[in-house]
């Protein structure tokens, strides 16, 4: 215990020689509190797991499947690994934790030549220090370390968008849940506007709605991993779904809108009921209200609710929401719109001070900028509570933008950290409802390690460390390789087409200014493409080698969204040829030039617009495979008409140009492509 003594007395740094002999081990992530190896190892097949231990079941099942995995069902260890905690009783997240050396999740970890102990607070501990010490796996054995850990921050969240575009199956939530246990998350906020199924709303069900059953299904499964599930949800703006009924219009702020109107009674009391069904159905003791993006408030929120000032209503509504809330045992939590959303605390500062007390404000900005300073001085300057919101920016991109939210993840983690948040909660938003989140599951994992771990994380060496910890061997680098590619394909592409890449790809590549910003940025779109291509040749082997079907699976989600970046970048490179070839036609060309025009463009085989109707159709079936692989069918065809209208657009084009190709005669002026265009 003497290296125990001088680990708790000193930092990892400050030991002689730590740095050298940690570099020469498996980076932990979240990084540990305190470290120090020793000099040897401990076989892995000499543990053993007690069958009459009183240690967190969940932390005992994952230790006693990974010593299964490794030296089968009848290995018999000499070494038990022993288990303790001194609480009982805080195994999820409370109403208002404390984090630091003193917090529930403390654990230690000790492994020496006779001994393995995890020592912890509570079970929470338990579990947190096995996640730790499966980390620490080299080959078939585990060095010697004393390690004593906490996290940073006591909330460390993750909030799943299931209203916006695609719903996931129970299965895929259960996915994310163990990815974020991993690498020791502690909160799943559920979003849902208006699709769960509540008692006397039978208008607003439809068949990809979730029920009680789902929800308890997901909260069980959450809480052996001691995750809370909070119940995010939406009791003023974005209740479009109910307001587009007729039943109901009449409570908008505007008629068919999205907003409520607070003045109305019947919205109110309707309101009242929605957060009383919440509360009942999610245990947790926090719920949050909603509250964001009140884009209809100073337009016909103000009006509706019979001119009372636009600020003076919404206070007024939060402040009932949350009265409720807390009368019904939560506590609540709020979105704050500053420099983002509808901006009402930039427009209304003084809101800060009349915030409902026990309410924790969530400011939310998901830009990357060199500085997120100043932004929470408000909340601070009135003591209100906050955690802080970043953004995985994949919503409205082809593949997620890793740049991005790192840089966002970071910025507004450090400024928030300096203003005392109690957390962060990183946010997987689905509002072009055409993203496929697998692909995001490294940016998931950050946000957990970055709220943990007090240092920033190690960026240029993200990628290598999570796919180390995350997949076998015999893939991990090429999967590494295969994430850096696309994270900077990915950033090539927004330079080259602009922002919302998901929605850029479907635009017309021949609209003039469309086709004028590819010209420019050629350069940019061929580098993409060599950058997603690169993606594809590093998982195109990882595929092969994929020794489990979960490794293939999540190969094969990587690969779809290198494809579909390397097709967009074709799609606009050549829509820029095409263009140029007929540009390079004679005022009055030969037979012979048309004929060349068409093989060159349009040919059935081997063309330009060949490539991209076989590509479009080929990426179609791969995006709905992995689309139902994750997710319920409902709103595919929604996302899949954009695949269906691409096809035929350059049918469209195909056809246009035979037609015009076999009509043509010798002498004939030149047709330009928008004449091409425009034959039906």
């Amino acid at each position: 215990m003497k290296l125990m003594k001088l680990l708790c007395a000193v930092g990892v740094a400050a030991l002689p020689g730590a740095m050298q002999a940690h570099a020469q081990h498996t980076s932990l992530l979240p990084a540990v509190q305190k470290i120090a190896y020793g000099a040897g190892a401990v076989r892995l097949c000499d543990l053993a797991v007690s069958d009459n231990s009183d240690a967190d079941p969940q932390a005992v099942a994952s230790l006693r499947a990974m010593l299964i995995e490794h030296c089968g069902t009848r290995n018999q260890g000499k070494i038990t690994v022993l288990f303790s905690h001194s609480q009982t009783g805080e195994d999820l997240p409370g109403v208002d934790d404390h984090g630091g050396q003193n917090g529930r999740e403390w654990y230690s970890l000790s492994i020496d030549a006779s001994s393995v102990r995890i020592r912890a607070r509570t079970r929470a501990g338990e579990f947190y220090a096995v996640q730790t010490l499966q980390q620490l796996v080299e080959a078939t054995s585990l060095p010697q370390v004393e390690i004593e850990d906490w996290p940073s921050l006591p909330y460390r969240g993750l909030m799943m968008d299931t209203s916006h575009g695609a719903v996931p199956k129970i299965a895929e939530v259960k996915r994310q849940l163990d990815l974020l246990a991993r690498f020791k998350a502690n909160q799943y906020f559920f979003y849902v506007e208006a699709n769960l199924k509540l008692e006397g709303y039978p208008l607003l069900q439809q068949p990809s709605d979730w029920t009680k059953q789902d929800i308890a299904e997901i909260v069980a499964y959450a809480r052996e991993r001691h995750i809370d599930v909070v119940p995010c949800v939406e009791l003023y703006g974005h209740l479009h779904d109910l307001f587009r009924q007729e039943k109901y219009s009449n409570e908008a702020a505007l008629r068919h809108g999205g907003e409520a109107n607070p003045a109305h009674e019947e919205v109110q009391k309707l309101l009242d009921d929605w957060l009383r069904q919440y509360a009942a159905i999610f245990p947790s003791p926090w719920i949050h209200l909603g509250f964001d993006e009140p884009f209809e408030l100073e337009r016909a929120g103000s009006k509706a609710a019979g001119g009372v000032a636009p600020d003076v209503l919404w206070l007024r509504h939060l402040q009932h929401m949350a009265k409720l809330a807390s009368d019904l045992g939560k506590r609540p939590l709020f979105w704050a719109d500053i420099d983002e959303g509808a901006y009402i605390f930039n427009k209304y500062p003084g809101l800060a001070a009349g915030l409902p007390k026990n309410a924790i404000a969530v400011p939310w900005l998901y830009d990357a900028r060199p500085s997120y300073d100043n932004l929470l001085d408000l909340f601070a300057a009135s003591h209100v509570p906050i955690l802080v919101a970043s953004g995985i920016s994949d919503w409205d991109n082809i593949a997620p933008d890793f740049d991005s939210t790192f840089t966002n993840i970071d910025g507004f983690l450090a400024a928030g950290r300096k203003a005392n948040v109690i957390g962060l909660l990183n946010t997987v938003w689905s509002d072009s409802a055409q993203a496929l989140h697998r692909e995001a599951e490294p940016a998931m994992a950050y946000g957990a390690i970055a709220a943990w771990q007090p240092q920033a994380v190690n960026r240029p060496r993200f990628f290598a460390e999570y796919a180390n910890l995350r997949y076998p061997v015999p893939i991990a680098s090429d999967i590494a390789k295969a994430l850096a590619a696309i994270e900077n394909s990915q950033s090539l592409l927004i330079q080259a087409l602009g922002s919302e890449t998901s929605f850029r790809m479907w635009d017309d590549p021949f609209h003039s200014q469309t086709l004028d910003r590819a010209k420019k940025n050629s350069k940019a779109l061929r580098d993409a493409r060599l950058a997603a291509e690169e993606a594809i040749e590093a998982l195109v082997p990882a595929d092969s080698q994929s020794a489990s079907a979960d490794d293939k699976s999540d190969v094969e989600s990587l690969l779809l969204a290198a494809r579909m970046i390397d097709y967009t970048g074709m799609k606009f490179l050549y829509a820029a040829e095409i263009a140029e070839l007929f540009d390079g036609l004679n005022d009055h060309p030969s037979v012979d030039d048309m004929h060349y025009l068409k093989r060159e463009t349009t040919a059935r085989n081997h063309s330009r617009v060949g490539d991209l109707l076989d590509l479009s159709a080929e990426l179609q079936q791969q995006y709905r495979a992995e689309w139902l692989k994750q997710y319920k069918p409902y709103r595919l065809q929604t996302a899949v008409v954009r695949w269906e209208a691409e096809e035929l657009y350059w049918r469209h084009l195909q056809a246009s140009l035979w037609t015009v190709v076999a009509d043509f005669k010798q002498g004939d002026p030149r047709p330009t492509l928008a004449q091409v265009l425009a034959v039906r």
